[in-house]
C-alpha cells in the first residue's frame, strides 16, 4: 500500500470490495518482501508438528498477513487480535464469506490479553514500536505459548530512521514509542520474558530496500504528486515484478551484518 494514503480511506475500501481485498492480499503475499520473509517463517514453523498448531497474531491490522494462513487451514488454527473493532469487523466479515473456518478475530490488546499455556506460535509483526510497555507484551506472548512454543518477531531496527520508517504500516494508530530495536537489545528482552533460547537476523539490506522502494517508495511519491498515477499504476507493477522478486530473493538468501528490520524467532522451553 503507498505510504501517503490515507489508512482508514484504504481500510475501508477493503471493507466494502472483497474483491478488492483478496486482490490485496495476493498481491502483497507474493510482492512485500516482509511478507515472503513472514511465509518462510511460518512455513517452517508449519513443519513442526504433525498436528494443527494453535496461531495468536496479536495487531493484524488490516489482515492482509492472515492471508498466509488461507492455503493452510489443516496446519493452523488462527486467533487474531486488534485493538481496532473496525479492522476486525471487516476482516472478520471477508473471512465468513470466504467460507475460512480456520482464522477468527477478535477485538483485543495483547497489554491486557490473558489465555495461558494456550497457542503454539505467537506474531508479533511490526507491533513492539506502537506498545509503551514492550516488556508485558513479550510476557503475555511467552505466558500464551505452549511449552517448546514460538514468538515470531518482526520489526524496525535500530539502522531504521525516520525516513525509512515507512516500512512499517502502522498496527495500531498510537504513538510510536520507539524506532526500533538492535538485535541484541531484542534478544535480551525476549530472554528477559522468559523464552529460552532466541535466534535472529537483520534482513531489509540494500536489496530489500530497493524492493520496498519499488513497490512502495515510489508509488507513494508518485501518487502524492499526482492522482493520475493510479492510472498507470497496473502497468508499472507489471514491469516491476520481475526485479522485485529478484531483489526479494536476494535479501532473504544473502546475510546481512545491518538491515532496516529484524526478523527473531524466540522459543519457550519445553
Amino acid at each position: 500500500m503507498p505510504a501517503h494514503l490515507n489508512t482508514d480511506v484504504f481500510a475501508d475500501a477493503l471493507g466494502k470490495h472483497s474483491g478488492f481485498r483478496k486482490a490485496y492480499i495476493v498481491l502483497t503475499r507474493s510482492l512485500l518482501l516482509k511478507n515472503n520473509i513472514i511465509r518462510k517463517e511460518i512455513q517452517l514453523c508449519g513443519r513442526r508438528k504433525q498436528k494443527v498448531q494453535h496461531v495468536l497474531y496479536a495487531g493484524f491490522g488490516m489482515g492482509q498477513l492472515l492471508g498466509l494462513f488461507v492455503r493452510q487451514k489443516s496446519k493452523f488454527n488462527v486467533l487474531a487480535i486488534d485493538k481496532n473493532s473496525k479492522m476486525v469487523t471487516q476482516s472478520s466479515t471477508y473471512y465468513k464469506e470466504e467460507g475460512i473456518k480456520n482464522i477468527y478475530c477478535r477485538t483485543g490488546d495483547i497489554l491486557t490479553f490473558h489465555q495461558p499455556e494456550t497457542f503454539d506460535l505467537c506474531l508479533a509483526i511490526n507491533l513492539l514500536n506502537y506498545i509503551e510497555d514492550d516488556m508485558l507484551a513479550l510476557k503475555n506472548m511467552f505466558e500464551s505459548l505452549r511449552k517448546a512454543g514460538i514468538l515470531l518477531v518482526f520489526n524496525s531496527s535500530n539502522y531504521a530512521d525516520d525516513r525509512d520508517n515507512k516500512l512499517n504500516v502502522n498496527v495500531y494508530k498510537d504513538r510510536r514509542y520507539r524506532n526500533g530495536y538492535s538485535l541484541l537489545e531484542l534478544k535480551h528482552k525476549l530472554n528477559d520474558a522468559g523464552f529460552s533460547k532466541v535466534k535472529g537476523r537483520y534482513v531489509y539490506g540494500t536489496p530489500g530496500i530497493i524492493s520496498w522502494k519499488l513497490t512502495t517508495g515510489w508509488p507513494s511519491y508518485l501518487v502524492k504528486v499526482s492522482k493520475l498515477f493510479f492510472l498507470i499504476l497496473p502497468f508499472y507493477t507489471i514491469i516491476c515484478i520481475p526485479f522485485v522478486i529478484l531483489f526479494n530473493f536476494l535479501d532473504v538468501t544473502l546475510h546481512h551484518n545491518k538491515g532496516k528490520c529484524v526478523v527473531v524467532k524466540a522459543f519457550k522451553q519445553s
